[in-house]
Protein backbone atom coordinates (compact mmCIF):
# COMPACT_ATOMS: atom_id res chain seq x y z
CA UNK A 1 0.00 0.00 0.00
CA UNK A 2 2.60 2.48 1.11
CA UNK A 3 4.81 1.48 -2.39
CA UNK A 4 1.28 2.34 -4.21
CA UNK A 5 1.01 5.86 -2.50
CA UNK A 6 4.20 6.40 -3.33
CA UNK A 7 3.75 6.49 -7.04
CA UNK A 8 0.58 8.48 -7.10
CA UNK A 9 2.08 11.39 -7.81
CA UNK A 10 3.89 10.23 -10.76
CA UNK A 11 0.99 8.65 -11.91
CA UNK A 12 -0.90 12.22 -11.93
CA UNK A 13 2.22 13.81 -13.62
CA UNK A 14 1.82 10.98 -16.44
CA UNK A 15 -2.11 11.85 -16.99
CA UNK A 16 -1.24 15.11 -17.45
CA UNK A 17 1.90 15.36 -19.70
CA UNK A 18 1.11 16.19 -23.45
CA UNK A 19 4.16 15.95 -26.39
CA UNK A 20 4.21 18.66 -28.49
CA UNK A 21 5.93 17.95 -31.85
CA UNK A 22 4.96 20.80 -33.59
CA UNK A 23 2.03 23.17 -33.97
CA UNK A 24 -0.52 20.63 -35.62
CA UNK A 25 1.38 17.29 -33.92
CA UNK A 26 0.74 16.63 -30.52
CA UNK A 27 -0.35 13.56 -27.97
CA UNK A 28 -1.24 13.08 -24.67
CA UNK A 29 1.08 10.28 -22.58
CA UNK A 30 -0.50 7.09 -21.82
CA UNK A 31 -1.67 6.93 -18.29
CA UNK A 32 1.22 4.26 -16.80
CA UNK A 33 5.08 5.09 -15.73
CA UNK A 34 7.12 6.34 -18.53
CA UNK A 35 10.27 4.70 -18.74
CA UNK A 36 11.86 7.29 -21.24
CA UNK A 37 10.98 9.62 -23.77
CA UNK A 38 13.62 10.08 -26.61
CA UNK A 39 12.73 13.20 -28.90
CA UNK A 40 13.58 12.88 -32.86
CA UNK A 41 14.35 15.18 -35.75
CA UNK A 42 10.76 14.70 -36.72
CA UNK A 43 9.17 12.60 -33.71
CA UNK A 44 9.34 11.32 -30.53
CA UNK A 45 9.57 7.63 -28.65
CA UNK A 46 8.45 7.24 -25.69
CA UNK A 47 9.16 3.77 -23.58
CA UNK A 48 6.28 2.55 -20.85
CA UNK A 49 6.90 -0.08 -18.24
CA UNK A 50 3.68 -1.76 -19.17
CA UNK A 51 1.82 -4.92 -20.92
CA UNK A 52 -0.57 -4.49 -23.34
CA UNK A 53 0.71 -2.90 -26.31
CA UNK A 54 -2.97 -2.96 -27.94
CA UNK A 55 -4.86 -1.03 -25.63
CA UNK A 56 -1.75 1.64 -25.63
CA UNK A 57 -1.82 2.01 -29.23
CA UNK A 58 -5.98 2.33 -29.34
CA UNK A 59 -4.96 4.81 -27.01
CA UNK A 60 -2.84 6.85 -29.23
CA UNK A 61 -4.58 6.52 -32.30
CA UNK A 62 -7.77 7.83 -30.20
CA UNK A 63 -5.80 11.11 -29.14
CA UNK A 64 -4.93 11.63 -32.58
CA UNK A 65 -8.81 11.33 -34.51
CA UNK A 66 -9.80 13.51 -31.16
CA UNK A 67 -7.31 16.16 -32.26
CA UNK A 68 -8.43 15.61 -36.07
CA UNK A 69 -6.03 13.30 -37.44
CA UNK A 70 -7.62 11.06 -39.92
CA UNK A 71 -6.15 7.47 -39.61
CA UNK A 72 -5.88 6.57 -43.32
CA UNK A 73 -3.66 3.34 -43.13
CA UNK A 74 -3.74 0.53 -40.33
CA UNK A 75 -1.59 -2.38 -40.06
CA UNK A 76 -0.98 -5.24 -37.54
CA UNK A 77 1.63 -7.57 -36.99
CA UNK A 78 2.98 -9.77 -34.60
CA UNK A 79 3.46 -7.74 -31.26
CA UNK A 80 3.26 -4.52 -33.40
CA UNK A 81 0.71 -1.75 -34.68
CA UNK A 82 1.23 0.86 -36.97
CA UNK A 83 -1.06 3.78 -38.87
CA UNK A 84 -0.84 6.44 -40.58
CA UNK A 85 -2.89 9.69 -39.98
CA UNK A 86 -3.42 12.90 -42.26
CA UNK A 87 -4.59 16.37 -41.48
CA UNK A 88 -4.68 18.26 -44.10
CA UNK A 89 -1.46 18.13 -46.10
CA UNK A 90 0.38 17.34 -42.57
CA UNK A 91 1.43 13.24 -42.61
CA UNK A 92 2.28 11.69 -39.12
CA UNK A 93 2.48 7.97 -38.31
CA UNK A 94 2.27 5.88 -35.38
CA UNK A 95 4.17 2.84 -34.35
CA UNK A 96 3.40 0.92 -31.15
CA UNK A 97 5.82 -2.56 -30.34
CA UNK A 98 5.53 -4.79 -27.47
CA UNK A 99 9.15 -5.91 -26.26
CA UNK A 100 8.40 -7.68 -23.48
CA UNK A 101 6.73 -5.80 -20.82
CA UNK A 102 8.11 -2.67 -22.35
CA UNK A 103 6.00 -0.93 -24.87
CA UNK A 104 7.93 1.23 -27.22
CA UNK A 105 5.70 4.01 -29.15
CA UNK A 106 6.94 5.99 -31.69
CA UNK A 107 5.33 8.67 -33.37
CA UNK A 108 6.60 10.52 -36.74
CA UNK A 109 5.45 13.51 -38.48
CA UNK A 110 6.52 13.81 -42.42
CA UNK A 111 6.86 11.10 -44.89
Amino acid sequence: MGKTLFLLPFLALALALEVQLSASLSFTLFPQVVVERILEPQGVVVVYQARGAEAVFRYHDEDLRRRGWVRVKYEVKKDEWKAEYRKGKAKARLSVKDKKGRVEVRLKEGD
